[in-house]
């Protein structure tokens, strides 16, 4: 399944935060770290506001933080929330009766079930510790050289 834009950068955004616990961090920043136009990034900011994912704080040294903790985040509920081509399915079409289209409406509809349900076992602390381990390999790599390059210079 392809997601949306919005629900794509709408995950970037809170896995941006979640990595930075506690943190608030401008929306300029994560345009920026994420190659994404800051309009369209502070309309996805506003939605996952309202939603309650996030908080936004003005002024100097502001910018958005997450809500609640990564833990509490639901990927299966928060792509109900931003994706909006996961609507009910309808698999008739216009040059054919509405009956025959009754099979593939509901496979489709078990389908989208499906893919809820199993985003759900995941919240947004599973995706940060997933993108964590996958480079602390790198992190290490860069101490390794750092300190045989102050052993190497004294």
């Amino acid at each position: 399944m392809k997601l949306s834009k919005h629900a794509d950068y709408a995950i970037r955004v809170l896995l941006h935060l979640a990595v930075q616990p506690g943190r608030k961090v401008s929306i300029a920043n994560i345009a920026d770290a994420e190659n994404i136009s800051r309009n369209h990034l502070m309309k996805v900011s506003q939605h996952l506001a309202r939603l309650g994912y996030i908080v936004g704080y003005r002024g100097k040294g502001g910018g958005i933080a997450l809500a609640k903790p990564a833990g509490g985040v639901n990927l299966g509920h928060l792509l109900q929330q931003v994706e909006r081509n996961l609507g009910a399915v309808d698999g008739r079409q216009a040059d054919r009766p509405a009956e025959s289209g009754k099979l593939l409406e509901q496979a489709l509809e078990d389908a989208r079930t499906r893919f809820i349900e199993s985003l759900s076992h995941y919240t947004l602390a599973d995706l940060v510790e997933d993108t964590l381990a996958k480079r602390a390999p790198v992190v290490g790599l860069v101490a390794d050289l750092a300190l045989r390059d102050g052993a190497n210079a004294g």
